[in-house]
């Protein structure tokens, strides 16, 4: 059982009073309970104000949600896109500021959000959809967290693939193929080939 509403805003007050940075409130509920109220979230941006208060949604279904959040501030929330890219499109078309991806897929991301910016369609399409079926491959958080470090290995940005205990995931080679098939696509789409 989660903690209630009340309980949740004044955690968040005491954390926005406490420091003097913007703070992201990320409802992850998409993975880990029941997703955080819009008007409680609302309710945050207004007695702090947009530039205190930042949006990172990931209560399913992603596109309906940020749509009512962004709604439910009248269109003066900042709010980031927080789906590993599967649902960029989507969600720059409802109005985020940003994303908040996973490392390893850092290029296409950029090259993605580029296209977004140049409304580039056959672009947009040629990044996302490699993009978004490689996210899909990452089920769960196990398998994101061995995906993407395999990924990072593959770059040269990590030296081992080690996932630190308990591990309910390991990539086998059927999977490993289909990653890198599909990293090579979001790859030759990132340098135009």
């Amino acid at each position: 059982m989660g903690v209630g509403e009340d309980e949740l805003v004044r955690y968040y007050e005491r954390i926005i009073r406490a420091i003097g940075i913007p703070v992201v409130v990320q409802d992850a509920s998409g993975y880990v309970g029941r997703p955080m109220p819009i008007a409680m979230q609302a309710r945050l941006m207004n007695e702090f104000g947009a530039d205190r208060v930042l949006f990172k949604p990931e209560a399913t279904p992603i596109g309906p949600r940020l749509s009512a959040l962004r709604d439910g501030t009248h269109g003066k929330c900042k709010i980031f896109e927080g789906t590993g890219g599967i649902a960029l499109v989507d969600s720059y078309r409802r109005g985020v500021v940003g994303t908040m991806p996973g490392a390893d897929l850092i290029k296409g991301i950029v090259a993605l959000w580029r296209a977004l910016e140049a409304k580039d369609e056959k672009r947009i399409y040629a990044l996302s959809l490699p993009i978004s079926s490689l996210v899909a491959v990452q089920n769960s958080l196990d398998a994101f967290l061995a995906i993407e470090k395999y990924l990072l290995v593959k770059q040269g940005i990590f030296k081992n693939t080690i996932v630190r205990g308990p591990v309910g995931y390991t990539i086998d080679e059927e999977t490993r193929r289909e990653v890198d098939r599909l990293f090579d696509l979001v790859m030759q789409a990132v340098e135009g080939r």
